[in-house]
């Protein structure tokens, strides 16, 4: 069968075909939906070697001398009285793809880290609608968070934080200049 040119019709399965190669590059991709986590509150000790495991993935192959890294990797601040830590955990094999630690006085909410393989999948947001969650209300959540982290800035203004006072227009300032400075949010809930 041949057109009015004297060409055999290409085949529609060929242009589907040419048109996923153009939408999914890359290899690693996958059409498999991802189960989304479980986010809970991490039960204590059991989720320990979990959540270190989870967060010494933020160093892999870096060296981690510092003591505030140490810290973080150890999970010392959620083994102290007044911490809790969200976690979102794999349903599949129980492995920990995301911490975030609120502190239970003064509602400051830190150490939000999600494995570099998990994100892009909305779990900051389901742990930060967690700790929300697990807040006495009325009260203001607070964090500190590096002014040219963009994804988290991004995440934390979607989710109604602001920056107050001074930070506000350090924040107004991030986007016109190369420093890279520590800024304080709040979100009244």
């Amino acid at each position: 069968m041949s057109n009015a040119q004297g060409q055999s019709p290409r085949p529609p399965y060929l242009l589907l075909s040419l048109l996923l190669l153009y939408l999914l590059p890359s290899p690693s991709l996958s059409l498999v939906a991802v189960p989304p986590p479980e986010i809970r509150i991490a039960k204590l000790p059991a989720d320990l070697p979990a959540i270190q495991d989870c967060r010494r993935s933020a160093y892999a192959g870096k060296p981690v001398n510092l003591p505030a890294a140490k810290s973080f990797c150890n999970a010392d601040q959620i083994q102290k009285e007044g911490y809790i830590c969200i976690i979102a955990r794999n349903k599949k094999d129980g492995s920990v793809l995301g911490t975030a630690d609120l502190s239970t006085k003064s509602y400051v909410v830190n150490n939000v880290y999600v494995r570099e393989e998990a994100r892009k999948r909305g779990i900051a947001r389901l742990m930060m609608e967690a700790v929300e969650d697990a807040m006495e209300k009325p009260s203001t959540l607070k964090l500190t968070v590096m002014s040219k982290n963009v994804p988290a800035v991004s995440l934390y203004k979607s989710m109604g934080f602001e920056a107050p006072g001074v930070y506000g227009g350090l924040d107004a300032l991030s986007s016109v200049t190369p420093l890279n400075f520590l800024m304080e949010m709040e979100k009244k809930l």
